[in-house]
């Protein structure tokens, strides 16, 4: 499919650079911030993931794969110790434990097969010394365990290893955007995620995007870069990073505030941004562009914009380059959702045309 040569423009404008499909693709530039922020939240179900998705504009999780030897399956036991060091006698997951007796299951784990020692019990249920371990008598064989066999998980552990270092290293580098991780093979499953892997859900747009952990050139640097870059907002204020995300996304209808960031109007402007925003959420993409900086005067100048007509609303649809120009004396959630909805109407008409002619032919 070939770019034209106007869409070339018009990203060209937004990035500083060439976009795929243009000549002269060349690198874009990177982006970090210092500064801290609190420890990634774990996330031990699929309940919390989605809580934590949802209550954010933008969420980043971490996902990283349990090592197979912390997954038992069922044909495996938990011994029933002193319910003061393990969870209880009917726990199903195993803790990990310094090895109390010398038949277990795998290493450092209070479990082991029926066959070996049937089932543990805990001493003073009977008589003895509290703590001490003693055997029931052997239970029969299980059954052969099954080609899928489900599999009682470990508690929520804290991923560890290099990936989960660097990805601790970039939550502390953006503060406000919430990370989270999970190592739960249930919320892998759930979100469809077979290797670690950061991803940046977006409330915006309702979608998602992934970044590969496993490649060894993957570091807090280029997951900061990968988050900033995809960190799409009810507004999204533009700069040549997220440029690249905005021009990447499913939505594909773009709306610019062409504003001074330093008028003490600007909150109040913003504030009815927003919840004009709140409309056109999944429709309409809301871009906030500061004319005062040097790097924007080529957009304004692209919509046939002057600084004195600003603060202006413009409007571009990317599949057929069409656009339309608004200047404001004030902004207002009425002005601006007049303007949205025409457009979206005079897109609708164009789109019919074509369909009636099929019909008359």
């Amino acid at each position: 499919m070939v770019t034209s040569v106007f869409l070339c423009l018009f990203i060209i404008l937004l990035t500083g650079g060439f976009p795929r499909g243009c000549a002269g693709d060349g690198g874009s530039a990177s982006h970090s911030s210092a500064g801290t922020a609190e420890k990634p939240v774990l996330l031990s179900s699929t309940a919390d993931a989605e809580a934590f998705i949802s209550g954010a504009e933008v969420a980043v999780i971490g996902f990283f794969q349990l090592h197979p030897g912390l997954l038992l399956p069922t044909h495996y036991l938990m011994a029933s110790v002193r319910e003061d060091v393990i969870f209880s006698k009917t726990a199903p997951f195993c803790k990990l434990l310094p090895p109390p007796a010398p038949c277990l299951g795998m290493e450092g784990l209070v479990c082991r097969p029926r066959t070996t020692c049937g089932r543990a019990a805990v001493a003073g249920d009977g008589g003895g010394a509290r703590g001490r371990l003693r055997s029931s008598p052997p239970l029969r064989p299980p059954p052969p365990p099954p080609l899928s066999p489900p599999y009682f998980s470990l508690p929520p552990q804290e991923p560890e290893g290099p990936e989960a270092s660097q990805f601790r290293l970039a939550a502390g580098r953006i503060p406000e955007v919430p990370f989270g991780l999970s190592s739960s093979p249930a919320v892998l499953s759930h979100y469809g995620v077979a290797a670690n892997t950061v991803t940046i859900f977006r409330r915006v747009d309702n979608d998602r995007r992934d970044m590969d952990m496993n490649d060894k050139d993957v570091d807090a640097e280029k997951m900061t870069r990968f988050v900033r870059m995809n960190e799409l907002r009810l507004v999204t204020e533009y700069n040549p990073v997220t440029a690249i995300g905005v021009m990447q996304s499913s939505l594909q209808l773009h709306l610019l505030l062409i504003t001074d960031k330093m008028s003490p109007k600007h909150p109040e402007r913003m504030r009815k941004y927003r919840a004009a925003a709140e409309l056109f959420k999944g429709k309409i993409l809301f871009i906030l562009l500061d004319s005062n900086l040097k790097s924007n005067e080529q957009i304004v100048s692209f919509f046939k914009l002057k600084k004195s007509q600003l603060p202006a609303l413009a409007l571009f649809h990317a599949p057929d380059e069409e656009q339309d120009v608004l200047t404001l004396d004030e902004v207002s959630v009425d002005r601006i959702q007049d303007f949205c909805n025409r457009f979206l109407q005079r897109m609708q008409k164009k789109e019919d045309k074509p369909e009636e002619k099929n019909e008359e032919l």
